[in-house]
């Protein structure tokens, strides 16, 4: 099996609230907008929003001038450094998460984010060391989240073991990962486990089945195994899914040989 592009989990965890629609109103940066007391949390709530979207330099222009005018807000910087993150400015995205923590030392979510900044910089004993607090946090909602990034960190030192240990308690959460049956169905197949690898890949097809890449990823080793009608299905799926995508060029071509 071809080594899949990881994903690492980061969370921002500030709701998205919906703008107001009624009446015309200036934008931000005015005068009047500024004198509101509400002006800071009108442009984090903004630059939640356009986080989430994507927009990583609109949102960036939004959390900083929230930040301008009123500092101090973890959950500013938080979102801050989740944006230099998504760009690729770790050292910028490190400082946010460092000082949304000095200001709350039990941010979680920031923790964790932190620890995905530090392995995203190859920097594992760091990632693991946060990770590992995140996870000694009884509370915290999202610890399925942090075993798949202390997975990332164990299979990115080459110590497929643990990796497997946590991506298997990430696939097993009642709000499993899709990632973690790919990293371990990676696992399985290196390991020369292949039947294991294809029982994960199912296990992802089942519970995904919106998700494309399970689908193309069980095909093609069922292809390369050379088990076609089996793959068939699979690779025909990942073409009615998204005809004009990539996956479903390689799809035709695997089919083809069949």
């Amino acid at each position: 099996m071809r080594r899949l592009a990881a994903t690492l989990l980061v969370v921002s965890l500030v709701p998205l609230l919906a703008c107001s629609s009624g009446g015309s109103r200036k934008p931000p940066g005015s005068s009047s907008d500024e004198s509101n007391p509400l002006y800071s949390f009108t442009l984090m709530r903004q630059g939640s929003v356009l986080l989430q979207q994507g927009n990583y330099e609109e949102a960036l222009k939004r959390l900083e001038e929230a930040d301008r005018h009123r500092p101090g807000n973890a959950s500013v910087y938080n979102m801050i450094g989740l944006c230099h993150l998504r760009m690729g400015a770790y050292d910028l995205a490190l400082a946010s998460f460092n000082r949304a923590l000095d200001y709350i030392p039990a941010f979680t979510d920031a923790r964790n984010n932190r620890g995905a900044t530090y392995l995203a910089m190859g920097q594992n004993h760091l990632a693991e060391v946060d990770f590992v607090s995140v996870l000694s946090d009884p509370t915290y909602p999202h610890r399925w989240q942090a075993y798949y990034n202390l997975g990332m960190t164990y299979l990115q030192r080459g110590q497929p073991g643990a990796a497997e240990e946590n991506f298997r308690q990430a696939a097993n959460a009642a709000s499993p990962v899709f990632d973690a049956f790919l990293r371990l169905a990676e696992i399985a197949q290196q390991q020369g486990r292949t039947e294991a690898a294809i029982q994960w890949l199912e296990e992802a097809h089942f519970k995904f089945p919106e998700r494309s890449e399970g689908s193309m990823e069980l095909g093609r080793l069922l292809w390369h195994l050379g088990r076609c009608p089996e793959a068939r299905p699979y690779l025909e799926r990942v073409i009615s899914a998204d005809p004009g995508s990539q996956m479903a060029t390689d799809a035709r071509s695997m089919l083809e040989g069949c």
